[in-house]
């Protein structure tokens, strides 16, 4: 009996110890097999869904956050993008998402075509780091990536923070294109 009981302890301390699997919604899932995007759940941090739908500016699909690393993750995915202009959505959408107050810099970088297909398995990837309107979050800082895809559509992941790690630059590879380089050719 004390050792079905100490089996049981143990069994209850290890499944609390380790971090929950994030459950996405139904709309969220069907998004990222519509668009044929892997999403990289982060395991460790303990991140959240938190539910935030929409804000002043944008419709989210999943939002995810970890206290733990002062982090929020939002992201919006369009399979049914179809222009040839991700370019001129990325910009809109971090000019959008930018304070407009003149004493800060947006900067922006767009990707090699080579970099862009080797890191997203995507046709076009930029992103963009800067301080975001005080409407969209608390947090100090935040960078948006943007990849797209001729024929699966247009992604976008913001990633709002207080200070710059490492997480920031892992968290920043959480979706891609399924394939890769080798189905682009």
């Amino acid at each position: 009996m004390t050792v079905k009981l100490a089996g049981l302890f143990a069994l209850v301390m290890v499944s609390t110890s380790l971090p929950a699997q994030i459950i996405y919604s139904h709309n969220f899932t069907k998004k990222l097999h519509r668009a044929g995007i892997d999403f990289v759940e982060p395991v460790e941090g303990f991140y959240k869904v938190r539910l935030l739908k929409r804000d002043d500016l944008l419709k989210y699909d999943m939002v995810i956050q970890s206290k733990e690393k002062d982090l929020e993750m939002r992201f919006v995915l369009d399979p049914k993008y179809k222009l040839d202009v991700p370019h001129l959505s990325f910009f809109n959408l971090a000019t959008s998402l930018a304070t407009n107050e003149q004493r800060f810099n947006i900067k922006l970088n767009v990707y090699p075509p080579s970099e862009a297909k080797s890191l997203y398995g995507a046709d076009w990837a930029a992103y963009s780091d800067f301080i975001p309107k005080r409407t969209l979050t608390d947090k100090y800082y935040a960078r948006l990536i943007s990849i797209f895809r001729e024929g699966l559509g247009m992604a976008h992941q913001i990633i709002l923070f207080n200070r710059h790690e490492r997480e920031v630059d892992v968290r920043s590879h959480t979706i891609s294109f399924r394939g890769g380089e080798q189905d682009l050719n």
